[in-house]
């Protein structure tokens, strides 16, 4: 089987799984804080596990992380949907969680000597606060209707998927990338169905897997931390149309304005990160 038909069959299981949650969640309305995260969930792990194999517990690969991350941080997801007089609890749950969550896979990395002890503290620190600002202010994007969140969010993964394969080096963290980015493509089409939402838990959840993976090729691929910032800017692109200023706006713009960020200086990132590919004549990856 070709590489190309491979990877679409995967993409094509995965937004299966979520569609099918994703649906019975808008089907069953009072289900919808618990299916919109678990589809986010089950589809990556399915994802995860075509592309990669059979994930090891405790994992010995760096890689293999990312795949516990998506079944570890689904409390995360649940806890992103819980009514209003009790988000304090999502907002300092989500910290406590993506500072557990951001610890272990980086840990060798300090006892190694890869990392001084300083900069690893900081290091995971700084992936944990800033998944956790994301992940918070985005959130509410998941009840926004239209077909505006799952396109951007989807785009955001191929953005993603090209800089890891170019930028990073690595074809299995830029697969997984892009694979996610096609699962919530499905929401796009599901956007038509009346009242359809994504969800709060959803949203939450697909950023925290893009910090999971970008953060992974930052450690232990060939990402810079110039392009890890880019990446992370990029991933606040969707929640611009939450600011005050353009709900005033028609959907139109208020569509048209992240997204143009996102194709322009996101395809710019990875036109130079090519362009830096092709100049080292080297055909190397990491994972």
């Amino acid at each position: 089987m070709s590489v190309v038909l491979s990877s679409a069959l995967t993409a094509g299981l995965a937004a299966l799984a979520a569609g099918v949650l994703w649906l019975l969640g808008w089907w069953l309305r009072r289900a919808h804080l618990w299916l919109a995260p678990l589809g986010v969930s089950l589809a990556f792990v399915l994802l995860y596990w075509r592309i990669q194999g059979r994930p090891d517990f405790p994992p010995i690969d760096a890689t293999q992380w990312v795949f516990w991350h998506a079944l570890f941080a689904l409390p995360l997801g649940w806890l992103a949907g819980i009514g209003a007089a009790y988000r304090w609890v999502w907002v300092w749950g989500a910290l406590l969680g993506t500072l557990w969550l951001f610890a272990p896979p980086f840990y060798n990395l300090m006892q190694s000597g890869f990392w001084s002890n300083a900069a690893g503290v900081a290091y995971i620190l700084s992936f944990a606060l800033g998944a956790w600002l994301l992940m918070t202010l985005s959130a509410p994007l998941g009840d926004e209707r239209g077909t505006g969140t799952p396109f951007l969010m989807a785009t955001l993964g191929g953005v993603g998927a090209g800089l890891l394969f170019y930028g990073a080096k690595s074809a299995s963290l830029a697969q997984l990338t892009g694979t996610l980015g096609a699962v919530g493509s499905v929401g796009v089409v599901l956007s038509l169905l009346r009242g359809f939402t994504l969800g709060r838990g959803a949203v939450a959840l697909i950023l925290f897997l893009y910090m999971s993976l970008w953060t992974t090729a930052l450690g232990f691929a060939n990402l810079t931390v110039g392009q890890l910032a880019l990446l992370y800017l990029l991933a606040f692109t969707p929640a611009l149309q939450l600011l005050p200023a353009l709900k005033r706006q028609s959907p139109q713009v208020r569509f048209a304005l992240p997204l143009a960020v996102l194709v322009i200086v996101g395809g710019a990132a990875v036109g130079l990160a090519y362009n830096a590919y092709m100049a080292q004549g080297s055909d190397h990856y990491s994972y």
